[in-house]
């Protein structure tokens, strides 16, 4: 045996485990049965963990989660992440994971969120961690507790790396690799648990079973000159892929990190199954994008422009908002329509409308903010165009109006950095504008009103 082989075999569990977690910056330690909890953050100067807080309560943890998330994010995480939600996923075997947006430093940054059993054997204790995914470079030392706190770090990134399937411990110079880990899943597709070239082997033999549309992201991750030139600036190189299992496309997410000390020309690779999680955001997303959408005419609606406002007020108070404008803008006539032709007829002059307001802003976002009226905000390519627009949706409108088809009028005002304080202020500019356009229109030929 080379002294190669010496040291690979003389590596622990516990050393692999910590290279695969040393991202988590906050840990809960969690009695489902009573909901007391412990929050753990890294001490400041050692590798101890610090008790921050304790609590009596769950609730506390989902609401710390709910009011420090970004705010297009909370609707995800209100929804998510539950006590039922999360017994019900480690009850069926699976790690619990959840990846969205929270406000650090008043900066919205990717965190991802994971719970887990604490070990097979204890099914009242979870641990439940946080992770920064938006700054891999920001490293988690490998923590011991004391006696006194009675849980060590090695205790903790082990029940936090239990859920890998498989793990792999790499010479990033040779290409030599050896397999720590392997699921039955794992198993069962043959993988070879060592060799001479990793980076060669999963280019090429292992390219079978990635899902045939994921193979080119896959090939170019895996390309050993790039893998190694984003390592030399973030420690952390993660990948979510579909991999053909039991022959069902199935996510896979492969995180890569660096020994850290005097063995950092080696790496650890994880690999785990993220099916579940993957398909749970995929539901969040299309959920939130069912709850911000206006179901007649398929634009925004006015949750999402308050939210959208919130954002930007949040922005004009930290003197970061980019400009913008905002387009007022109101269906004239629709409750003649409704009255004379019906309320069928009446959805149908809506949403002809916002086709007439889409079109005439094309990249911008479009809300409908009530029976009959929208709103805009521009940025961009349409502000800067923002008079060409305005010019050529007028010039329909009133032609429209001669013909008897739909007409809309509107009003628009520029963000005034220095003087505008919420985005409120803009709006109620434009729409007093819009009432004028409303006015001018009225004595126009054809008109309706």
């Amino acid at each position: 045996m080379n002294n190669e082989e010496k040291y690979i075999h003389s590596l622990k569990y516990s050393d692999i485990s910590r290279a695969l977690s040393r991202d988590f910056f906050k840990v809960f330690c969690v009695n489902t049965s009573t909901d007391f909890f412990v929050e753990f953050i890294p001490h400041e100067n050692d590798e101890a963990l610090d008790i921050n807080r304790k609590g009596e309560s769950f609730k506390e943890i989902v609401n710390y989660l709910v009011e420090s998330a970004f705010s297009l994010d909370m609707d995800i995480v209100r929804a998510a992440i539950t006590k039922n939600n999360i017994l019900k996923v480690l009850t069926d075997g699976d790690a619990f994971t959840l990846n969205y947006r929270m406000m650090l430093e008043n900066k919205a940054v990717y965190v991802r969120v994971k719970a887990t059993w604490i070990n097979n054997n204890d099914f009242t204790h979870i641990l439940f961690a946080i992770s920064n995914t938006d700054a891999h470079m920001q490293r988690l030392a490998m923590y011991e507790r004391d006696a006194e706190k009675n849980l060590t770090y090695a205790a903790v990134s082990e029940a936090l790396a239990a859920d890998y399937d498989c793990i792999y411990y790499v010479d990033s110079k040779s290409g030599e690799f050896t397999e720590f880990k392997s699921s039955e899943d794992y198993k069962e597709l043959n993988l070879d648990q060592s060799g001479s070239d990793f980076f060669n082997y999963f280019r090429t033999d292992f390219l079978s079973f990635i899902f045939e549309d994921d193979r080119d992201i896959f090939l170019k991750a895996f390309e050993k000159e790039n893998l190694l030139k984003v390592l030399s600036v973030d420690r952390v190189f993660i990948l979510t892929f579909r991999m053909l299992i039991k022959n069902r496309p199935t996510y896979i997410r492969i995180k890569v990190t660096k020994m850290l000390g005097d063995d950092n020309n080696h790496l650890v690779i994880g690999a785990t199954n993220v099916d579940g999680s993957m398909k749970r955001k995929m539901q969040y997303e299309k959920m939130k994008e069912i709850a911000n959408m206006d179901s007649l005419t398929g634009v925004k609606n006015k949750h999402a422009y308050v939210v959208a406002e919130n954002i930007i007020d949040r922005e004009i108070e930290q003197g970061n908002s980019d400009p913008f404008a905002v387009v007022v803008c109101d269906v004239n006539g629709l409750k003649i329509v409704n009255d004379t032709l019906g309320h069928k007829a009446g959805d149908q002059y809506i949403n002809d409308a916002c086709s007439l307001i889409c079109e005439a802003f094309k990249r911008s976002p479009v809300y409908r903010i009530g029976g009959d009226e929208f709103a805009v905000l521009l940025k961009g390519a349409d502000l800067k165009n923002k008079e060409k627009l305005i010019d050529e949706i007028n010039q329909r409108v009133e032609e429209n109006q001669k013909r008897g088809k739909v007409v809309v009028s509107i009003g628009v005002s520029d963000y005034v950095k220095g003087e505008d304080k919420k985005v409120s202020a803009v709006f109620e500019r434009a729409d007093a504008l819009m009432y004028e356009r409303k006015a001018q229109l009225k004595g126009k030929p054809g008109n309706r009103t």
